[in-house]
């Protein structure tokens, strides 16, 4: 999920559910469609959040064989 902070000074003005305009003051954390809508207006700038980033994992552990006789 996308996650982005409000930079503009006056804040960023929306309708989220199309009818109704929403502001959100500068400084406030959006989510989803919001954050979307304001990271392409150049009004917020993008939040890093490494819980949603993929996991990086080692290669397997491979077994070997001892020495034959």
């Amino acid at each position: 999920m996308t996650q982005a902070k409000i930079t503009a000074p006056l804040g960023y003005k929306c309708a989220p559910d199309g009818h109704t305009i929403v502001t959100y003051p500068a400084g406030m954390v959006v989510t989803g469609q919001v954050a979307e809508w304001a990271l392409a207006d150049h009004k917020a700038a993008r939040m890093f959040d490494p819980r949603t980033e993929t996991k990086v994992t080692g290669p397997s552990e491979t077994k070997t064989r001892g020495k034959r006789k």
